[in-house]
């Protein structure tokens, strides 16, 4: 039984996380109102794929790695960069209900990569995982690690059919996904870059 509560714990934990609203979420939005379920899925693929790569670093290189401002200032710049061109992807896409993809590349592996893109530069999933993270694993042990990954492989599974779903039922609700996704991408690209400034001006 208590194997089986670290585990549900573990997954409770991973949709906490996968379930509030950011950037990867504003992308399986739009993808999957478009109509498109296994866009949406690879996206969160994407981003669930970042976390596994963190996972991977923490366990082996704790220690061995400094995240010090000067490389927090170069994240957060990068994150700003890739949202605010996520941002007028998205936008540029309001008036076609082929995704944010089209006119940039018909690949499947596209929003695979973008969801990747952005889990491996986002510096929350960085620090939280060199800190919430690791002292997971070695306080509580493997399993709550194995449900975080499942809770958050369920949320991936399950957000882009509600939506696809919502959207079929709803005809006008991928342009109300898309400007809303557009102002997340752009408000979180605003914030990674004041929070690089902020942390350029304070070295």
């Amino acid at each position: 039984m208590e194997a089986a509560g670290i585990f549900v714990a573990g997954i409770l934990l991973g949709l906490s996380l996968a379930g509030p609203p950011g950037p990867v979420n504003a992308m399986i939005a739009v993808q999957s109102a478009a109509g498109s379920r296994f866009r949406g899925f690879l996206i969160g693929l994407g981003a669930l794929t970042a976390d596994a790569t963190f996972l991977i670093l923490t366990y082996y290189l704790e220690g061995l790695i400094a995240i010090d401002d000067r490389v927090r200032a170069v994240m957060y710049l990068a994150s700003a960069v890739l949202l605010a061109y996520l941002a007028i992807l998205t936008y540029r896409s309001r008036n076609s209900t082929k995704g944010v993809t089209e006119g940039v590349s018909k690949s499947a592996h596209i929003p695979y990569l973008a969801g990747l893109s952005v889990g491996i530069t986002n510096p929350f999933q960085v620090t939280w995982w060199f800190s919430v993270g690791l002292s997971l694993i070695a306080n509580v042990g493997i399993l709550i690690i194995i449900g975080f990954f499942a809770g958050i492989f369920l949320w991936i599974s399950v957000f882009p059919l509600a939506v696809s779903w919502a959207g079929r039922r709803l005809p006008c609700l991928y342009r109300i996904v898309v400007y809303i996704s557009s102002a997340m991408l752009a408000s979180f690209a605003g914030w990674f870059l004041y929070s690089s400034l902020a942390l350029a001006i304070s070295l």
